[in-house]
């Protein structure tokens, strides 16, 4: 798309999520976003609108869940009779999804991790909700090490592997090393380790990128 002149290279390379150090990690698999979450707003008519799109650290899958329990729970002879789409398909669908992106090797039962800012980020409840439901261990970056070309999950005195991260920090803060070297959020070699193949980071590095709201003046030409 840059350099076939559809869009501007400054409106992609001057954006704060395009990340250069990471320019060469490719996960496996066809497609590179593992998620993305839509800002949507009903306008007067009925109709409905898209705001804004939410790729670097998409959130909300855990309030909606528990959202869905809390009102059938308060609402429950409603909800009974209520043609409601379940949501637990999502959560079981997201496994698969994390399992099909885990690094050859892995092998068919794959270690997840979910990568939290800690508990005084707003969306805290929401990343703790959502590790229950999918069963993987919520980690701060101190929780993480990168050791023998392997990402690391500290656990009881020992070392248990990790093999796909749900990244749920900013990409720029995940690794002191290769991106921003006062973060205390991260885990040093984290991009080393996702360069060589040694853990899916999803969802990628770099990923904010798309949450520019300057891209969508481009959208039906580039969607052409």
């Amino acid at each position: 798309l840059l350099t076939s002149g559809l869009l501007p290279p400054a409106l992609v390379l001057g954006h704060p999520g395009f990340v250069r150090a990471v320019n060469d990690i490719r996960n496996p698999g066809v497609h590179q976003l593992f998620m993305v979450g839509t800002d949507l707003a009903r306008n007067a008519d009925g109709s409905w609108q898209v705001l804004a799109d939410r790729a670097q650290t998409p959130t909300g899958m855990g309030f909606a869940m528990q959202d869905r329990r809390i009102v059938a729970e308060v609402l429950s002879g409603l909800y009974r009779h209520a043609r409601i789409r379940r949501v637990g398909p999502f959560f079981q669908a997201m496994r698969r999804a994390v399992r099909d992106a885990a690094p050859v090797g892995a092998g068919s039962t794959p270690r997840a991790a979910l990568l939290t800012p800690g508990p005084y980020s707003p969306a805290a409840f929401d990343q703790a909700y959502l590790a229950t439901m999918l069963g993987y261990p919520l980690v701060e970056g101190e929780d993480l090490v990168v050791e023998d070309g392997r990402l690391w999950m500290r656990a009881l005195g020992r070392l248990e592997p990790v093999d796909v991260l749900l990244r749920h920090v900013d990409a720029e803060y995940c690794d002191p090393l290769d991106l921003r070297g006062d973060s205390r959020l991260g885990v040093p070699g984290l991009v080393e380790v996702a360069r060589n193949g040694g853990v899916t980071i999803v969802n990628p590095l770099g990923s904010g990128v798309i949450d520019n709201p300057g891209l969508l003046t481009y959208l039906p030409r580039l969607a052409r």
